[in-house]
């Protein structure tokens, strides 16, 4: 997982030495490399962004709190990316992004874990930092910290789409097969003696890609073990003594609790969670204009408590058809994946891990804006829905002009006797939504973009909602822009 620092970073040394790289670069107006001889050769490369933003109504739903305002958010980061090359088969890589906490931080900022939210202070957020080394018979190993998507959908993943800490192979059998396979591990509690734990989650995977000639197929398979006190809650007198749901990046502590309607009641678990997933991915090309991508994936995942024995298992299916008209490029998509019954203490629906998929850039992760700030309340993951939507992207008005417009409707699969609220976890049957976005980027010269966001969601809750109790239910509306220099 990514690794995020909270510091004041006051130092001149570290203002002066930041400001003269950042000059150096923007003065080149390039990634600057750096020859070493026989020690090979080192590429800077980044990003600086400073973005605005304005949102209501993130979880539908009007209670008359002060979380219900608009809000406006201006916020920046600059990123950068080392790259050290020692040859053709050895390179380490370091990428991180700085962002300052003021005005609420940067695109992202929303760990539970990560302080330094306060004016003056800068959040260090650690990605990549690796190892790759290619072995002289053609074997690829990335060690350490590293952008990893599983891509077991059109967009994004389900189930691993992060910047943990592992261990990643991959190797060419031949022209047309190759094998990947990996390890991570996305949280651990380390030695936390104030709770007397040291719990950790570890993630495996394998995958093998097939190139049919003009069919890819990729079946793989994945396996996730999650220690108990990673997703460990306990409340004592009213006050939350353990909380490390924080750590689990998936929220099925509630979920399977009673909150909602489930009625399973003690979520902890007397034992390490388990979750196995099998999946195949197909990709068709007929020719250079059309372009279908289709998955399928099941899942199952055990989680044991003190008075259950829960599964939780389910299905996801997708489908996205491209065609480059030349103008701009029309896209379809579609997704079902299964929700839960109310008379059953098993939850029918997919288990899910890290991640969410970007089929969106409102509703879902789809943002250009880091880990997806204007993410609507709900639960960002596609799981007990269904969905058909419509693209219509790289609309050029002019060499320097790119657009995006955007629809989305789409429905639950859960009972409609549970998640009934508009900001609860899922959709269930009686809810629905129709989602709008349009997003533009203008070059306005070389290595510096303007871009926009306009997004709004129309939410149709549930008949059994009771808006005079627990608030009315109101549109989602987004608007951003940002301007990005890129060296």
């Amino acid at each position: 997982m990514k690794t995020r620092i909270a510091t004041t970073m006051k130092t001149p040394f570290f203002w002066i030495s930041l400001l003269a790289m950042c000059i150096l670069l923007a003065s080149s107006g390039m990634a600057m490399e750096f020859e070493a001889g026989d020690a090979g050769k080192m590429t800077i490369s980044g990003k600086a962004q400073a973005a605005f933003g304005g949102t209501q109504y993130l979880d539908f739903v009007d209670n008359n709190s002060k979380g219900d305002d608009a809000d406006f958010d201006a916020t920046r980061e600059i990123s950068l990316k080392f790259t050290w090359e020692y040859d053709p088969q050895l390179k380490t890589v370091l990428s991180f992004q700085i962002g300052e906490g003021s005005t609420g931080g940067y695109f992202g900022s929303t760990d539970a874990l990560v302080g330094g939210e306060e004016d003056g202070d800068l959040i260090l957020e650690l990605d990549n930092l690796y190892i790759d080394y290619t072995t002289d018979f053609g074997l690829n190993l990335k060690l350490g910290s590293q952008s990893y998507n599983l891509s077991e959908i059109a967009y994004g993943s389900h189930i691993m789409y992060e910047v943990p800490a592992g261990v990643t192979a991959s190797y060419p059998i031949n022209e047309r097969t190759s094998i990947s396979a990996g390890w991570f591990r996305f949280a651990d509690l380390m030695d936390d003696t104030d709770h007397n734990t040291s719990d950790q989650a570890d993630f495996l995977f394998a995958k093998l890609g097939a190139d049919l000639g003009g069919f890819k197929l990729t079946p793989w398979i994945a396996f996730a073990n999650i220690q108990e006190d990673v997703v460990k809650y306990e409340v004592e007198d009213g006050d939350t003594v353990n909380n490390y749901t924080r750590y689990a990046y998936f929220d099925y502590p509630t979920l399977i609790g009673e909150t909602n309607g489930l009625g399973i009641g003690d979520a902890n678990p007397t034992d390490a969670v388990t979750a196995y997933y099998l999946g195949l991915k197909l990709d068709f090309n007929p020719s250079d204009l059309l372009s279908i991508q289709a998955s399928g994936t099941y899942g199952d995942m055990d989680w044991e408590t003190a008075t259950e024995d829960i599964t939780i298992a389910g299905y996801f299916f997708d489908l996205v058809v491209d065609y480059n008209a030349g103008f701009a490029t029309p896209e379809f998509f579609a997704f079902y994946g299964n929700g839960p019954d109310d008379n059953d203490n098993d939850i029918d629906m997919m288990p899910v891990l890290i991640g969410g998929p970007t089929y969106t850039s409102s509703y879902f992760g789809g943002s250009r804006y880091n880990d997806n700030m204007f993410d609507s309340y709900d639960s960002t993951y596609a799981t007990s829905m269904w969905a058909v939507g419509f693209k219509l992207k790289d609309i050029k008005t002019a060499e320097w002009a790119s657009h995006e417009f955007q629809f989305m409707y789409a429905e639950g699969l859960a009972d409609d006797s549970i998640f009934e609220a508009p900001d609860d976890i899922l959709l269930n049957d009686d809810e629905s939504l129709m989602e709008f976005n349009f997003n533009s980027t203008f070059q306005l010269r070389k290595h510096l973009v303007f871009a926009t966001e306009l997004g709004y969601i129309i939410f149709d809750e549930d008949s059994d909602y009771d808006e005079a109790a627990n608030g009315s239910v109101e549109d989602m509306w987004k608007v951003a822009c940002s301007f990005e220099f890129t060296f």
